[in-house]
């Protein structure tokens, strides 16, 4: 099997998994917390069938998921596997429709980075759409019914900002000029990173913005792929790509993402003011 075809395959069964189980409240217990994210039932659910059907199809490789941390399929892994098994939990909770599974893949080698990952897909569970990337053919396409924009389609720049005030007076000097700088904008807060990074893509939002440091190298991989074969710009706070950073250090993230190079410049020089 390819690897995407693999990692469509693995993004379906997910999905199966978590339409199965959507009204299931027992699913839905928390069974742990680390660093202040909570596992649940559903989470350890889904990443128990990828874990399995890795096995079934006795591909050796390394798997970085949200729950089991690092688990290795077979005695010499081929490919490393990023997976986010469901990416806004607590929509699921509520039965809110937004939420998603996030899958990445590339070869596999002791300092795998994110620019090494070479497909993903990002699965869009409630409204039945995934979105498939591979870098090694510049391809990406849409399985399902959406929009992929040309231009930015709304009268409005359109922002997916997240922050929190743990440092106030710097949170409040950041917004203070972020509204200097665009006044006439709006705000959206959706709750599902991958979702939100990919409807930027799209160009649905003029950039996706995480000040909080929070997000994990699950969050990002698959949309991380997807910007690449788009020509956006996916890259932390001092401006630097995504692509360095290894993924096995499981590092956390804050970051911008937009296709607007001039949107970029001018957040980049807020951040760095505010610094």
């Amino acid at each position: 099997m390819k690897l995407l075809d693999l990692v469509i395959d693995l993004a379906q069964q997910a999905g199966e998994v978590l339409r199965r189980h959507r009204l299931d409240t027992s699913m839905l217990k928390i069974v742990g917390e680390t660093q202040g994210d909570v596992t649940r039932a559903i989470d350890l659910e889904v990443e128990n069938r990828i874990i399995t059907r890795l096995k079934e199809l006795d591909v050796p490789c390394l798997l970085v998921c949200e729950e089991h941390g690092l688990v290795k399929i077979g005695e010499d892994p081929k490919y490393v596997i990023v997976l986010d098994p469901l990416d806004g939990s607590a929509n699921y909770v509520s039965n809110l429709p937004f939420y998603s599974v996030s899958i990445a893949a590339g070869e596999y080698r002791p300092d795998v980075k994110l620019s090494d990952l070479k497909v993903s897909v990002v699965n869009y569970v409630p409204q039945n759409v995934m979105y498939i990337s591979d870098v090694s053919t510049g391809t990406f396409k849409i399985e399902g019914q959406d929009i992929k924009f040309t231009e930015f389609p709304h009268e409005k720049p359109t922002f997916v900002l997240y922050l929190e005030p743990r440092d106030i007076e710097k949170m409040l000097k950041f917004l203070q000029k972020f509204w200097n700088k665009f006044p006439d904008l709006k705000v959206r807060i959706f709750g599902s990173a991958s979702v939100e990074i990919t409807q930027t893509l799209l160009r649905k939002f003029t950039a996706f913005i995480d000040i909080r440091g929070k997000l994990r190298v699950v969050d990002i991989a698959g949309a991380y792929v997807m910007a690449k074969v788009l020509n956006a710009h996916m890259v932390d706070l001092k401006g630097r790509d995504l692509g360095e950073y290894k993924i096995l250090d499981l590092p956390r993230f804050s970051l911008v993402v937009t296709y607007d190079d001039a949107v970029l410049r001018e957040l980049l020089n807020i951040l760095s003011e505010v610094e």
